[in-house]
């Protein structure tokens, strides 16, 4: 050997990571990624199905009793968001990330958990969709509300394409990383 010896290559494969190692520490990422803005959508969620339930109960305790349609509604759906989000979210086991299988395993069961938060937004969807029409049933539509409708209807129609499209994104997701841990278990 002699000194002007270029260790160049030699000292990059003992400090660069693997192109495997690479992969997973990006899946890895995105698991912890996904599973962080997971968590924050799902106290969202709840907050807003427990002020729906409560301003409905409020609705039922204070107002004439021709709104009592409208307050349970409201709670109702409070309720039945609430029990759909519960759902969705599923049973939440510690994440291990530390080989390949592990991370693939737990990205099947976040974009499966992430599957069931769409199937669920559908069906709260449909349950904003009876509560608008209770609202449009207690509240005739007049010239002041006419656009309240018209908003909520709209933020309906794209919620639930919202939904629509993240349950086929997890789908597809669920897909591919079956068939790479088939590929790796093999």
């Amino acid at each position: 050997m002699t000194p002007s010896e270029d260790w160049t290559d030699l000292s990059d494969a003992w400090t660069t990571p693997a192109r495997d190692d690479q992969g997973l520490a990006e899946m890895a990422r995105q698991v912890r990624r996904r599973g962080r803005l997971g968590a924050l959508n799902f106290y969202a969620e709840m907050a807003g199905c427990l002020l729906a339930a409560i301003v409905g109960g409020w609705v039922l305790a204070t107002r004439p009793e021709d709104q009592w349609l409208l307050g349970a509604a409201a709670v109702i759906f409070g309720l039945f968001s609430a029990a759909m989000t519960l759902w969705a979210r599923g049973t939440r086991a510690p994440v291990q990330l530390e080989t390949p299988e592990q991370a693939l395993i737990a990205a099947v069961r976040q974009a499966e958990a992430g599957r069931r938060w769409a199937q669920a937004g559908i069906a709260v969807t449909m349950g904003a969709a009876v509560f608008l029409g209770a609202a449009v049933a207690t509240y005739p539509v007049e010239d002041d509300l006419t656009p309240f409708y018209i908003v909520g209807a709209l933020f309906l129609f794209g919620g639930l394409a919202v939904y629509l499209r993240h349950q086929d994104r997890c789908t597809k997701r669920i897909a591919q990383h079956r068939r790479a841990l088939e590929d790796l278990q093999a």
